[in-house]
């Protein structure tokens, strides 16, 4: 597959958004998300976006949201049906806002569409020194656990904590498998695993296309993950107003509690525990020898480290999607 350097893909898909009524400044955010998914290895919310998302921004173009309630403390954000990539990105930076202010936030929106990994997003926030919560949900994918038709989302969670030299990250779907895998499995011709997906007909199905087109996905875990999706499902439309079961790419929920680190005790206190966990994790006898442990969001920044240097790996048909012809 053709490799791209970052600066290059940049360009041309600032300049696509552009041309497709965004401007300066929401072009080279959302080029920016894109970009960091493919780079640290998630090209389920990458550059596999990019055609849907141009196509929805010449069919209906993005507008801001409005703050339906701007307090200390608390925040509730309509998102007006914008693009929910720039959605989330309001109120990551509203959290932000916020933690200059307050010791904790907690922001509520409504009105949006899917917002690409929110896991992006926690990142930014621990970036900048806090913690935060993120909970997402979307138009009906998976199965309640007993059930073999969908009615909740995807129902992603995301965690994002400030330590050196990267934050730890979590960022997990509640189900076995998700849209964006489905997407990519059928853009190359692939499968998804056994015990992930159900038919139209309630059978187990391994194939993506069935599993999005009449079936469902399932939660993992069984009913451990189900009991997850309907707290974040809650968390992302009861608590903001929110429509509780919404149709396709309409009305989805997001809600953040965010926090500075020195919440209750002192930002020194928070770094010397932070360090001796992850160092004790670290320094854990490894199953495979030389290959200690990860944390959290180390295999994404290692990944982001490769692709800045390298550029980043595409396959041909995305490549004509995006530059228009094929690579040398």
């Amino acid at each position: 597959m053709p490799k791209v350097k970052i600066p290059r893909l940049r360009e041309r898909l600032e300049s696509l958004y552009r041309e497709a009524g965004l401007n300066q400044r929401d072009a080279a955010v959302l080029s920016e998300i894109i970009i960091d998914a493919e780079a640290a290895g998630k090209p389920t919310h990458g550059l596999i976006r990019v055609a849907p998302q141009l196509k929805r921004l010449r069919d209906r173009a993005h507008r801001d949201g409005v703050w339906l309630i701007d307090e200390p403390g608390r925040a509730l954000y309509d998102g007006r049906d914008g693009l929910g990539y720039l959605v989330a990105h309001a109120v990551a930076e509203k959290a932000l806002a916020m933690l200059e202010r307050s010791a904790v936030a907690i922001i509520g929106c409504r009105g949006a569409t899917h917002t690409g990994q929110i896991g992006y997003f926690a990142r930014k926030v621990a970036l900048a020194g806090h913690l935060s919560l993120w909970f997402a949900n979307c138009s009906p994918l998976a199965a309640p656990y007993g059930a073999t038709e969908p009615v909740l989302g995807t129902n992603p969670v995301a965690a994002g904590l400030p330590h050196e030299p990267e934050p730890i990250v979590a960022d997990l779907a509640t189900t076995a498998t998700t849209h964006g895998d489905c997407r990519v499995a059928m853009d190359a011709g692939g499968q998804i695993p056994e015990g992930t997906a159900l038919d139209s007909s309630g059978k187990p199905t391994t194939d993506p296309e069935a599993a999005l087109k009449g079936g469902c996905l399932l939660p993992f875990g069984g009913h451990k993950g189900y009991a997850l999706a309907v707290v974040v499902q809650l968390l992302a439309t009861a608590l903001t107003g929110a429509t509780a079961v919404p149709g396709s790419l309409s009305d989805y929920g997001l809600s953040v509690i965010a926090m500075r680190r020195d919440i209750l005790v002192d930002s020194a206190a928070y770094d010397s525990i932070t360090s001796e966990l992850t160092g004790a994790i670290k320094a854990a006898k490894p199953a495979v020898a030389g290959q200690p442990p990860l944390l959290p969001g180390e295999r994404s920044a290692a990944n982001r480290t490769r692709s800045s240097h390298e550029g980043i790996e595409i396959t041909r048909r995305l490549y004509a999607q995006i530059f228009g012809d094929q690579p040398d």
